[in-house]
């Protein structure tokens, strides 16, 4: 897990090849509201443009991912995000074959996310994302392929 804003995103673009591509699109989100919705971009990678409310801690599932890489930024507004070490998690719900995504009972460290804030969360990752106490939150998650 990497937590940074994205003033500093070039420092990751070597991680993976399609972080530059992913970055690229939160940058461009950053400056310029996008639709909610999916966008296609290259590398296979593709974002998700969102706008919820976030939601108390019982509300929000704690999930996983093997196929893709989440690059979570919050455009404006803030949101707490659960972040743990899945091998300490107890799946529930294996949904891996159709959606790419499982959801786990565990223990996670809350981070806050705030404007241009992202968390990478890699497949060793657990997360809980929308938590917070109602606010407004625009976001972008980005999926990249491992």
């Amino acid at each position: 897990m990497i937590k940074d804003n994205l003033k500093y995103a070039e420092l990751y673009e070597g991680i993976n090849p399609g972080f530059p591509v992913a970055f690229a699109f939160l940058e461009e989100a950053l400056a310029a509201p996008k639709e909610v919705g999916r966008y296609d971009l290259e590398e296979g990678v593709f974002a998700l443009v969102q706008s919820y409310d976030t939601k108390p801690v019982e509300s929000c599932k704690i999930e996983a991912h093997k196929k893709y890489i989440d690059i979570q930024c919050v455009l404006k507004g803030r949101e707490l995000f659960g972040v743990g070490d899945l091998s300490k998690q107890a799946i529930y719900e294996d949904l891996f074959e159709q959606k790419d995504v499982a959801f786990y009972h565990g223990d996670v460290d809350v981070l806050t996310l705030t404007d241009g804030d992202f968390v990478i969360v890699f497949p060793e990752d657990a997360h809980r994302p929308q938590q917070g106490s109602g606010s407004h939150v625009e976001k972008v998650v980005v999926k990249v392929p491992v």
